[in-house]
C-alpha cells in the first residue's frame, strides 16, 4: 500500500509539473512544434517547404526539394520559460481584488540538433534523396523553486523562512531519424522512421529550514525499455505554379515502455522500488497550403492545420487542434524575412488555448545558408497548488493558483550545400 501511494503521488505531481504546456502528461514530454529555424520563424509551418534533414521530423517528402548532392546542417535551440504563480486575495464580499505573487521561476534550456541529406545519382525518378539526423523529439525540461515564508503569522518572527520546495524534470527523448523521399513530376512522397533513445529524471523535494522536521524527497529516474519509434509519412503536390499542397501523418509504432527507479527519502530513511509502465502517444495528422507569388519581392504565404488525437490515449483527454500561418518576404535577394503565428487548443482544458508569435530571417552566402528564428507568447491559466500549505502546518488554500507563463524560444541553424 505504501508503494502504491508513492506511485500515485508521483503521477499527480507529474501531471501538474507540465501544466504550462499543451501536453497533458509530464511522462510524455513535450514535442517541439518546429525543428528548423525557418519553420520556427514561419509559425511552425513545415508542410510545404522545409529544406534539409529537419524534414525528417516534419514532412519527409520535402527532402526531395534538395538541389545539391549533399546538404549538411546543425541547429542550436534555446528556450526560456518564465513562470509566475500567484494566489487570489478577496474583499469583504469574497470578490477577487487581485493576485499576490509567491513564486517566480525563470530558466533557460538548450538542445543541439542536426543531420545530413544526400541526393542520389540515378535515372529512374526526377529526384531521390536519403537523409539521417538526430533531433530532440520529446523534451521534459521543467524547473520550479519556491521559498516558503510565514508571512501571515501574528506575533513572533515575521517573514521567517520555513523551507524550500523543489520540482525538477530534466532530460529528453532523442530521435535517431532515417528517411527517404522521391519526386516525379508535380508530386513528392517521403517516409522517415525515428528511433527514440534517452533518459529523464524527476525530483520532488520539500526541504525544511528547521532541524525539527525531516526533509521529504522523491526522485525517479526513467529509462526506456526497448527502442520505441515514430513513423512519419509525408507528401507534397504542386497544384499549380503558384500553389503547393502538403500533408503528413505521424504516429507511434506501439506504446512507449519505460522502467522507473523510485527513491523516497524522509530524513535519513530511504525506500526504493522499481516499476515498469507504458505511455501511449497520440497520432498527428496535418494538412497545409503554400502560395508562391509571381514576383520574388511579394510574400510567400503558408496556412496549415494539424489534429493531435489525444482522445486515443484516455477518455478524459480531448483532441487538440493547431492552426499555423506564416509569411516570407525577400528584403533583398537571398535575405528573406519571416513572420508567423500559432494557435493551439489544450487536450486537458476545452477553455484553454495558447497563441505564439514568431519571426525570423535568413541569409545565403554561396553554398552556406544561415537561418535565425524566434517565437514568444504568454499562457495564462488556473492550476492547483503544487505544494500544499499543510506541509508546513498551515491550512490548505481552497482556491486555485493563477499561473502566467511567458515563453521565448530561439533557434540558429547553419546549412551547407556541397
Amino acid at each position: 500500500m505504501k508503494t502504491m501511494s508513492y506511485v500515485a503521488a508521483l503521477l499527480v505531481c507529474s501531471l501538474t509539473a507540465f501544466a504550462q504546456s499543451t501536453q497533458p502528461d509530464a511522462l510524455m514530454g513535450a514535442r517541439p512544434g518546429a525543428f528548423s529555424a525557418r519553420s520556427l520563424g514561419l509559425g511552425h509551418s513545415y508542410l510545404t517547404r522545409d529544406a534539409g534533414s529537419a524534414a525528417l521530423m516534419g514532412n519527409p517528402a520535402l527532402l526531395a526539394d534538395q538541389q545539391d548532392d549533399w546538404n549538411l546542417n546543425a541547429t542550436v535551440d534555446l528556450s526560456r520559460v518564465r513562470e509566475t504563480r500567484s494566489y487570489p486575495f478577496y474583499d469583504a464580499f469574497d470578490g477577487v481584488l487581485g493576485y499576490n505573487n509567491y513564486a517566480l521561476n525563470d530558466h533557460v534550456y538548450s538542445k543541439l540538433n542536426g543531420g545530413a541529406a544526400y541526393r542520389l545519382k540515378q535515372d529512374h525518378l526526377d529526384v531521390i534523396v536519403l537523409s539521417a539526423g538526430t533531433y530532440s523529439a520529446y523534451q521534459f525540461d521543467y524547473t520550479y523553486h519556491e521559498e516558503v515564508r510565514n508571512r501571515f503569522t501574528s506575533g513572533g518572527v515575521q517573514d521567517k523562512v520555513l523551507g524550500r520546495n523543489l520540482l525538477e524534470v530534466s532530460g529528453d527523448l532523442r530521435a535517431i531519424a532515417l528517411g527517404a523521399a522521391a519526386s516525379q513530376g508535380k508530386m513528392s512522397m517521403g517516409f522517415s522512421l525515428s528511433f527514440l533513445t534517452g533518459e529523464w529524471g524527476y525530483v520532488n523535494g520539500v526541504y525544511f529550514a528547521s532541524d525539527d522536521s525531516s526533509d521529504r524527497v522523491m526522485r525517479t529516474d526513467f529509462a526506456l525499455d526497448g527502442t520505441p519509434a515514430d513513423i512519419n509519412f509525408g507528401g507534397s503536390f504542386d497544384l499549380s505554379p503558384r500553389v503547393r499542397l502538403g500533408t503528413r501523418l505521424l504516429f507511434p509504432a506501439g506504446e512507449l515502455k519505460y522502467e522507473s527507479t523510485n527513491t523516497m527519502l524522509v530524513g535519513s530513511s530511504s525506500t526504493e522500488f522499481n516499476q515498469t509502465s507504458t505511455v501511449q502517444y497520440p497520432s498527428h495528422i496535418a494538412l497545409g497550403v503554400q502560395y508562391r507569388p509571381q514576383n520574388e519581392f511579394r510574400p510567400e504565404l503558408y496556412f496549415e492545420s494539424e489534429l493531435h488525437t489525444y482522445s486515443e490515449i484516455a477518455d478524459e483527454f480531448n483532441d487538440a487542434l493547431e492552426f499555423r500561418a506564416g509569411a516570407e518576404q525577400q528584403i533583398v535577394p537571398g535575405t528573406p524575412a519571416r513572420f508567423g503565428i500559432v494557435y493551439s487548443t489544450s487536450p486537458t482544458d476545452k477553455d484553454r488555448a495558447a497563441t505564439l508569435f514568431s519571426a525570423g530571417v535568413g541569409f545565403v552566402l554561396r553554398n552556406m545558408r544561415a537561418d535565425f528564428g524566434l517565437e514568444f507568447g504568454e499562457i495564462n491559466y488556473a492550476a492547483d497548488d503544487l505544494f500544499q500549505q499543510s506541509i508546513y502546518g498551515d491550512d490548505n488554500r481552497t482556491d486555485r493558483d493563477h499561473v502566467e507563463t511567458s515563453v521565448f524560444r530561439g533557434m540558429i541553424e547553419l546549412s551547407w550545400g556541397l
